[in-house]
């Protein structure tokens, strides 16, 4: 087992949000936290000195909490990531 540290940057200033969607942020707003699934669907190559391997499937579900408000712990505008359970990886 491997474990390698990632450390997104998310960043948004006027992001438009489906209506349908609007009450229950609202209400992650006053609950001071927010859920996400982050999930990331894409291909990887692997290159050793001048060997480039195929490409391979990736794919990564992440779920985390990012808190805000008086209760954040972020930096300036930013607000930090709180993994709560591992992220999987398939490649």
């Amino acid at each position: 087992m491997s474990v390698n540290v990632w450390s997104p940057f998310v960043s948004g200033t006027t992001v438009p949000v489906a209506s349908y969607n609007g009450v229950a942020l609202s209400q992650d707003e006053a609950d001071g936290t927010v859920n996400l699934l982050f999930k990331i669907d894409g291909r990887v190559r692997f290159k050793v000195g001048t060997f480039i391997s195929a490409q391979y499937p990736l794919f990564v579900k992440c779920p985390a909490v990012i808190t805000f408000g008086s209760r954040s712990t972020g930096v300036g505008d930013a607000v930090k990531m709180q993994i709560f359970r591992s992220c999987v990886v398939v490649v």
